[in-house]
């Protein structure tokens, strides 16, 4: 009150405060839920099961040295996973060779049968060989390599990115 006149305050309309309440109680449950889930996740974050990469390693490559002028033959590899999370290889390529295609050779109806294409998942803690029967890479090769010879070749694999190893030219079976 200044100079004696009382200050007069604007009406408040019935019910503000009870719809204020209201909108703060809606609000509160979105609000709720998005804080869990952000808690979660940095939970999840800090233990390890995200950010860490796979580990993948390749070795033991070998190709076969196709019998006389045969220029399809097939290469094999061992890959290992030591870290926490799942890879895939999703390709193999090759400079020393034409085009190089991921294969696996399975049994339908007593019948071996060859599909193409199909990526190799390489389990968190784990490896995958590839053999004759099973999964293997089908290379088209442009000229003969000799026996112990060493061709580049390049797996790319979907988180742990391309990796670059060789392959020795052995007779089949050998």
């Amino acid at each position: 009150m200044r100079g004696g006149t009382p200050r007069r305050t604007a009406p408040r309309a019935p019910g503000t405060a009870r719809r204020a309440a209201g909108v703060l109680r809606a609000a509160a449950a979105p609000v709720l839920c998005c804080a869990l889930a952000l808690l979660g996740l940095s939970a999840w974050s800090a233990g390890s099961h995200a950010a860490r990469p796979s580990r993948v390693t390749v070795s033991e490559g070998t190709v076969y040295r196709p019998p006389l002028d045969a220029r399809t033959t097939a290469a094999f590899f061992r890959i290992e996973n030591t870290g926490p999370a799942g890879d895939t290889l999703d390709a193999v390529s090759s400079s020393a060779t034409g085009p190089a295609e991921l294969a696996r050779t399975a049994l339908a109806d007593g019948a071996g049968t060859m599909r193409m294409g199909e990526p190799v998942h390489v389990p968190a803690h784990g490896s995958v060989r590839m053999t004759a029967y099973g999964q293997d890479v089908m290379v088209l090769l442009r000229r003969m390599p000799r026996l112990g010879a060493r061709l580049p070749f390049t797996l790319h694999f979907r988180y742990a990115g391309d990796i670059r190893t060789e392959a020795v030219v052995v007779r089949p079976g050998g």
